[in-house]
C-alpha cells in the first residue's frame, strides 16, 4: 500500500462521515494496524512500564534546578548561573537530537535494544556524576551521558503505547507523562535531603541504586505488541492477536522522507519548540526567584520544586482525558497561554503563598504540554507503523528550544545575583509560550 493510498483512505473515511471531528483524527481507520485492544493486562502493564521509565527520565532531568541551587553555591560557584544552566539544557537537547536515529530504531523494531543500552547508560551516567568535581565533568555526565541515555529510554517508552491505544490514546500518554511529573515532586525533595544528609557525591549514588531499581521494573513490564517492516514477528504475547498476525512485514509501508515537509507537521513541530523554548523558566529558576526575593525561608525553599511539579501530576492526567474529548491542539493552545499569565504573575509573588500558588498553578497547566507530545505526534502520523520517525524529527527541532531556553532566561537575568532581571526574563519565556 502506498502513502498516497493511505492519504486518500484516511480523506475518504472523514468525507463519508466516519470520523467528522479535527480532534478525532487519531483514531480514524488506521491502514495497517485495523484495530487495537484499548486494554488488557498487557497494555496496562505496559503503561505502567512507561509511568516507571518517565518517573526516572524526565523526574531527574525536572529536578535540575535543585543542581542550579547547589552548584551555584558550592561546587560550581565560579561559574554564572547562565553557565550552569547550559547544562541541565544541554541534556533535553541532546535528547531531541538523538531523536531520528532513535525514531528510526523504535520503527525499525529495535524497542529492546534502546531500552535496555539506554537504561545500562543512565545508571552509569548518574554514578560518574557523583565523582565529578569541575565543569566539564558535570558537562560531560549530566548533560551529555544523561542526554544520550534520556533519548535512548523517553521515545521508545511513549511510543509503544499506540501499540495498545487508540481512541484512548491521550489519556494513556498522560497517564505516562504524570510519572515524570511525580519524579519532578520525588527528585527535589530527595536530592536536597540527601545532599544534606550525605554529601552530595553519596547523595547521587543513592539516587542512582533507585533509578536502576525502578528501570529495571521498568523494562520487564513494557513489551511490544507490533510487528515491524524489518524486524517481522510481534511478541510472543501476540500469537492469539488475530488483528497482528494478519499484518506481514511487507505490508508495512516503508517511511516516506518527503512528508516531513508537510506545512502541518512543521508549523505544529516549530510551535512546539518555540513553547519548549519558554515553559522551563519556572522549573529552572523558581526556586532561585524565591530565595533572592527572600519571598521564602531557606527550608522550604527545598520543596518549591517538588510542590510546583504536584500540580504536574494532576494536570498531565486531567489534561489528557480531556484531549480525547476536546481535542489536543485546544488543550495545548489554552493551557500554554493560561502559563504565559501564570509566569508574569511572579513578579507580584511576594510572600510564600503566592510563589506556592502560583507554582502548583502553573505545574497544573504547563503539564499539559509534556502530556501531550505523543498525542501531537500520532495525530500527524498517517499511521502507527510510522509515529517513531515523525517523533524522533520532531524532537530534534524541538530540542533546540529546549537547548536555548534557560541560558537565554539565564542571560536575561544578569550577573548580579541581588538585582536579577526577572522581568526581562519572564517577558521572553512568556512571549515564547504565545508566539505559536
Amino acid at each position: 500500500m502506498s502513502k498516497e493510498d493511505i492519504h486518500v483512505n484516511r480523506v475518504d473515511d472523514v468525507e463519508h462521515g466516519e470520523q467528522k471531528t479535527q480532534d478525532s483524527l487519531d483514531i480514524l481507520k488506521d491502514p495497517v494496524i485495523t484495530a487495537f485492544p484499548d486494554g488488557g493486562f498487557r497494555a496496562w502493564l505496559t503503561v505502567a512500564g512507561s509511568f516507571s521509565v518517565l518517573f526516572v527520565a524526565s523526574g531527574f532531568t525536572y529536578g535540575y534546578g535543585i543542581f542550579i541551587s547547589y552548584y551555584s553555591t558550592n561546587m560550581l560557584k565560579d561559574h554564572t548561573i547562565s553557565q550552569i544552566s547550559w547544562i541541565g539544557s544541554s541534556a533535553p537537547f541532546i535528547h531531541s537530537v538523538i531523536g531520528v536515529p532513535v525514531g528510526n530504531a523504535y520503527d525499525a523494531g529495535y524497542f529492546r535494544h534502546l531500552m535496555i543500552g539506554g537504561s545500562l547508560l543512565y545508571v552509569v551516567a548518574i554514578m560518574l556524576l557523583s565523582i565529578c568535581s569541575k565543569y566539564y565533568q558535570v558537562f560531560l555526565c549530566q548533560g551529555v551521558l544523561v542526554g544520550v541515555a534520556t533519548g535512548l529510554i523517553y521515545q521508545p517508552s511513549v511510543t509503544i503505547l499506540s501499540h495498545y491505544f487508540s481512541k484512548r490514546r491521550a489519556l494513556v500518554m498522560g497517564i505516562a507523562a504524570s510519572g515524570a511529573s511525580l519524579g519532578g515532586v520525588i527528585y527535589p525533595i530527595l536530592l536536597n535531603r540527601l545532599f544534606v544528609r550525605m554529601g552530595f557525591a553519596w547523595g547521587v549514588r543513592t539516587a542512582g541504586f533507585m533509578i536502576a531499581g525502578i528501570l529495571v521494573l521498568g523494562n520487564l513490564a513494557m513489551t511490544t505488541r507490533l510487528p515491524t517492516r524489518h524486524r517481522g514477528t510481534a511478541t510472543v504475547h501476540a500469537a492469539s492477536d488475530d488483528v497482528v498476525n494478519s499484518v506481514v512485514p511487507e505490508s508495512i509501508p516503508s517511511f516516506n522522507y518527503r512528508s516531513l515537509g508537510e506545512p502541518t507537521y512543521l508549523f505544529t513541530i516549530v510551535g512546539c519548540a518555540m513553547i519548549m523554548m519558554g515553559i522551563s523558566l519556572p522549573f529552572s529558576y523558581l526556586q532561585v526567584f524565591a530565595l533572592t526575593h527572600q519571598a521564602i525561608s531557606n527550608d522550604l525553599a527545598f520543596y518549591v520544586l517538588g510542590i510546583m511539579m504536584s500540580g504536574s501530576v494532576f494536570g498531565a492526567i486531567f489534561w489528557a482525558y480531556l484531549a480525547d474529548k476536546l481535542g489536543v491542539l485546544n488543550i495545548v493552545i489554552f493551557t500554554t497561554t493560561i502559563s504565559a499569565a501564570l509566569q508574569f504573575s511572579l513578579l507580584g509573588a511576594s510572600h510564600s503563598g503566592s510563589v506556592i500558588a502560583v507554582g502548583v498553578l502553573y505545574g497544573f497547566f504547563s503539564s499539559a504540554f509534556q502530556a501531550m507530545l505523543g498525542p501531537i505526534f500520532s495525530r500527524v502520523s498517517t499511521t502507527v507503523t510510522e509515529i517513531g520517525h515523525r517523533m524522533g524529527f520532531g524532537f530534534l527541532v524541538i530540542g533546540i528550544g529546549s537547548l536555548i531556553g534557560p541560558p537565554i532566561q539565564g542571560a536575561l537575568l544578569g550577573k548580579n545575583q541581588m538585582h536579577f532581571g526577572w522581568w526581562k526574563a519572564l517577558l521572553f519565556a512568556a512571549v515564547s509560550l504565545t508566539d505559536q
